[in-house]
């Protein structure tokens, strides 16, 4: 696997690993609720390839704590240590930038938030793609939980697994470095 893991940056996916849920379901369950005629919106959106729009007009309306959200507790002790050794760490999700910003700075650790944003859903390829842009092939280290994070997988220099989705483990095989369950 390249470099020293601990020596790379480390980018964190957020919905799944950093916080036991996801931020799309819970925008959409406590925005629509309150919002029913914004559901023929998001279809739309979605069926059209328009993911990132619908994830901005629901972030706009959401209000919530992220104090309230649950966390992974083993793995936020981790990565606290990792900070606290150095370690640069990038909360890197397909969430909208206005979500992720606000529960970077309630965890409090993170030099930079890599989200998505009105054009753009930062999942899969892309995420890939922007995390080797800007650190190179193999040039950090990635944090993830579902088949969705493979793609990132194949181009960092450490695989962490963390709370990982039905099948996910079989699939990766041998490569992940650190598994969190």
């Amino acid at each position: 696997m390249g470099e020293e893991g601990s020596d790379i940056p480390l980018a964190v996916d957020m919905d799944g690993t950093l916080i036991l849920s996801d931020l799309s379901d819970i925008s959409a369950k406590r925005v629509l609720s309150r919002r029913p005629w914004m559901i023929p919106g998001v279809f739309v959106k979605e069926f059209t390839g328009r993911r990132a729009e619908w994830k901005r007009d629901l972030a706009e309306r959401l209000d919530f704590a992220p104090s309230d959200l649950e966390y992974h507790s083993g793995f936020l002790d981790w990565i606290t240590g990792e900070h606290a050794k150095g370690r640069e760490l990038i909360l890197a999700t397909a969430s909208d930038r206005l979500v992720a910003e606000q529960i970077a700075g309630h965890v409090g650790l993170f030099s930079d938030v890599m989200a998505s944003d009105m054009s753009f859903n930062l999942r899969g390829g892309k995420k890939a793609e922007a995390l080797v842009s800007r650190y190179g092939e193999g040039g950090f280290a990635y944090a993830g939980n579902s088949k969705h994070d493979i793609d990132v997988w194949k181009h960092s220099g450490e695989v962490i697994v963390v709370n990982p989705e039905r099948g996910l483990l079989t699939r990766i095989g041998d490569e992940a470095d650190i598994i969190f369950e």
